[in-house]
């Protein structure tokens, strides 16, 4: 596969799940292929802190704060992807939105 794309689902994974969705997002794509994550990611601001208490309070505090802690990047990484990087934060009314890309390599 050339691109694996996760929209609005790993924040609502407890982070054994993100690891291993994460795994096989990798084992998919050939050497060379793109991932492109579009998820809820660190919410660096009070008030999107705040915001994002509504997913909380839908998802459960427990499997979102990991992405609200910013550890996307991080768990992307310990997967295998090379060249992680946050490409684009976009505020919405329930909490900052970002939009990450990385590669196998």
């Amino acid at each position: 596969m050339d691109t694996v794309v996760s929209s609005l689902v790993l924040h609502q994974c407890p982070v054994e799940v993100k690891r291993a969705v994460l795994a096989s997002m990798y084992a998919v794509l050939r050497p060379g292929g793109k991932l492109v994550i579009a998820d809820y990611g660190r919410q660096r601001t009070r008030l999107m802190r705040l915001a994002f208490r509504t997913v909380q309070l839908a998802d459960g505090k427990e499997d979102t704060q990991p992405n609200a802690d910013g550890a996307l990047p991080r768990l992307m990484s310990g997967a295998g992807f090379r060249g992680v990087r946050e490409t684009e934060a976009v505020p919405t009314v329930t909490g900052s939105i970002s939009v990450y890309v990385a590669r196998r390599e």
